[in-house]
């Protein structure tokens, strides 16, 4: 947890309909799905702490 959580980076796919967001200071890389853009899919990926800009 985190009381301010900000995006370090957004990089989506290229061949893929979705894209990963980077939050700082949290440790989580966010893998999002818009397959359905009425239903999207999150997947969390642990990090280190602390992400810098860029990822």
């Amino acid at each position: 947890y985190h009381p301010e959580p900000r995006v370090a980076a957004i990089v989506a796919s290229h061949n893929r309909p979705e894209f990963i967001v980077n939050v700082k200071a949290t440790g989580k890389i966010m893998l999002v799905d818009y397959t359905e853009l009425k239903n999207l899919k999150t997947s969390d990926i642990d990090a280190e702490r602390f992400l810098h800009d860029g990822g």
